[in-house]
């Protein structure tokens, strides 16, 4: 820090003159100077260099450009040398045909290096490859070579778990499938199922309805000369050849569900297949999987949503056995032909009526289906 001048001097007069008195002000202004220069003597000593850090500065500097060697001379008279080993420096260099590199040294001496020590070397394997464009490595993963133990150990655990799911998934949609078969056509499987199946009970509903509207003409030919009460089993023929028609179309439908149901099986066990592919394939796959397996046992047995309570074909089976058994029971309606008997003035058939009963109530003559045989006079 530089000091800036600070004191002013006084112009002493001599007497007579006042000007320049010796007093208080002018003696104080006298102190006050001879203070800040004692203040300044104090602190250039606190900062001055001491003799003993002046010492160890540099006198002077010598460098020998032959040996590299270079001679520091300092205040205090000591030396120190400093060798810079120059003869070490590489003057020039060469590399041979073999890769070696050869320096040779200012003192003449020669240094070989290999370079291949320098030099990283990669090989590919089955499952990484690697190349270089300008110098720059690349590393990729070659197409399906990652295995499964490569994984992460998390995601080994997911992709079996998928797998299974799968697995039982598509022995869930082979089991439907087998349902559905069964429900449908039959299967030697299944105990029963050749006679217990849409097909049976609809070439049975499809006999009953041709035997039916054969019984149902002749019945109508007989009621043309029998009495108004014998209409009644006419009608009774003709709703019985609408429910054969409406159980033919029923079990035409329980064929055509069971078909998809089969198509969404196969599908399932397809989609099963694929699904180990990968983990995303996978996943999608299963859920797939499961609902083909649910739309099976839709169509087959039911029981999945709501809305498919009537409508598989197992329904349509049973909903066909019950259309049968109205058929045979209308199909074995016996209708009796009727007539007055001249000489007793009585009412008599030709023979029993099976399946219906008959009988005279206030002048009235009445009829209606029933289990009962019985012969009519009055």
């Amino acid at each position: 820090m530089a000091y800036q001048s600070f004191y002013n001097i006084t112009d002493w007069q001599n007497l007579p003159t006042q000007k320049t008195a010796l007093n208080r002000t002018n003696l104080l202004h006298l102190e006050n100077g001879v203070k800040e220069a004692d203040n300044r003597i104090v602190q250039l000593d606190a900062l001055k260099l001491s003799v003993e850090i002046a010492n160890t500065l540099v006198k002077s500097v010598n460098v020998d450009t032959k040996t590299g060697v270079i001679t520091v001379t300092k205040l205090n008279g000591a030396i120190e040398t400093y060798d810079l080993d120059i003869e070490r420096v590489v003057t020039n260099f060469d590399v041979t045909d073999e890769g070696i590199i050869i320096l040779t040294l200012a003192d003449g001496t020669e240094k070989q290096v290999d370079i291949g020590k320098f030099i990283n070397t990669f090989k590919s394997s089955a499952t990484v490859a690697f190349s270089m464009t300008d110098r720059e490595v690349t590393a990729t993963i070659i197409d399906g070579s990652v295995t499964m133990d490569k994984l992460d150990p998390s995601i080994q655990s997911e992709l079996r778990q998928y797998m299974l799911d799968a697995q039982n998934a598509r022995d869930s949609a082979l089991q439907y499938q087998k349902f559905a078969k069964r429900y449908t056509i039959g299967d030697a499987e299944f105990d029963g199922s050749d006679t217990d199946n849409a097909k049976y009970y609809y070439e049975g509903t499809k006999q009953a309805a041709e035997a039916t509207a054969t019984n149902a003409k002749s019945a109508a030919q007989d009621a043309e000369t029998a009495t108004s009460q014998a209409m009644i089993a006419t009608q009774k023929a003709t709703n019985a050849a609408a429910s054969a028609n409406s159980a033919s179309a029923d079990a035409q439908i329980a064929s055509e569900k069971s078909k998809i149901a089969t198509a969404q099986a196969e599908n399932a066990t397809q989609r099963a297949k694929e699904a180990a592919n990968s983990e995303q394939t996978a996943a999608t796959k299963a859920e797939d999987a499961v609902n083909s397996a649910n739309d099976a046992k839709r169509y087959a047995v039911g029981g999945v949503t709501a809305e498919d309570a009537q409508d598989n074909a197992k329904y349509y089976c049973q909903q066909a056995q019950k259309l049968k058994d109205q058929i045979d029971n209308a199909a074995s309606l016996v209708i009796p032909q009727f007539f007055i008997d001249l000489e007793t003035g009585a009412l008599m058939s030709d023979k029993k009526a099976q399946g219906m009963r008959f009988w005279l109530e206030d002048g009235a003559f009445y009829g209606e289906a029933g289990s009962e045989e019985m012969e009519v006079t009055a």
